[in-house]
């Protein structure tokens, strides 16, 4: 049952691939509309959020000798936050993704799954930009190695299924609850401070630092790190592969049940 149920999920969307796109190329162009660059900050938004942690962490805090230093803590300290962005934009934009398109829920037979999709599509497209110019700098700085290529596809693999998973589950919740995106958006800033994304994992506490494995966080960045020659620490890696099949099988499951409730809440 679940299994054809995953399966219904996916083929509904698929049929209504043409809105999926539409909508997300509108939200794209919305997002930057009456800007003078326009979707030049798809680029350099991330470019300049990088530049400030590099310049905090690297130089005023000192940790820019950590991983190499230079170009290699650049990149350690890059391939933390590639992920970790995605899944900031993409958690808080699904989470209030019903209740902003609530025309569309309440009037437009439109599946929701579509909605959330088109949503999440159009995150992963403006952060696919970084993604491929982390890949290009590693490359050409002659820090990408070729035995960290399984990494790196195990960390986007990693980042679509916490993407997706924890975007049905927010789009359900911050349905019922308004609050949930402003919720999220200052839970995901207090993470980012408390997982070993800007610093290493060494500086935290050893008390506290036996609990980072069941952080899914950690272990993602992990496995980006792992493409730039950076040991990734096992135990959290696989934690994260494991509780992210979790939340996308929770999480589909309670967006199915939920689906018919959301269009009478929004």
């Amino acid at each position: 049952m679940a299994v054809e149920k995953a399966r219904f999920l996916a083929r509904e969307v698929w049929q209504h691939r043409s809105l999926v796109l539409t909508l997300a190329g509108r939200a794209i162009k919305a997002r930057y509309a009456g800007s003078v660059l326009g979707l030049a900050w798809a680029v350099l938004e991330p470019l300049l959020q990088f530049g400030l942690y590099l310049l905090v962490f690297g130089v005023f805090l000192g940790l820019r000798g950590f991983a190499g230093g230079g170009t290699a803590f650049a990149l350690w300290l890059l391939a933390g936050l590639v992920p970790f962005l995605l899944l900031q934009e993409g958690w808080v934009r699904a989470a209030g993704v019903f209740r902003a398109q609530a025309g569309l829920v309440k009037h437009v037979p439109v599946p929701l799954s579509a909605l959330l999709v088109s949503e999440l599509l159009a995150v992963l497209a403006r952060h696919a930009v970084l993604v491929f110019l982390f890949v290009l700098v590693a490359t050409v700085a002659g820090q990408a190695h070729l035995a960290g290529v399984p990494f790196l596809l195990m960390g986007l693999g990693l980042s679509l299924l916490l993407l997706v998973g924890g975007g049905l589950f927010l789009s359900v919740a911050g349905t019922y609850i308004p609050d949930v995106a402003p919720v999220t958006s200052t839970a995901m800033s207090l993470a980012l401070y408390l997982t070993p994304i800007l610093y290493p994992a060494h500086l935290v506490p050893p008390q506290l630092r036996r609990f980072l494995w069941v952080n899914p966080l950690f272990g993602l960045a992990e496995t980006f790190r792992g493409f730039v020659g950076s040991v990734p620490a096992w135990p959290p890696v696989l934690a994260t592969v494991v509780l992210s099949l979790i939340l996308a099988l929770a999480a589909r499951s309670l967006f199915l049940r939920r689906e018919k409730r959301l269009r009478d809440l929004v």
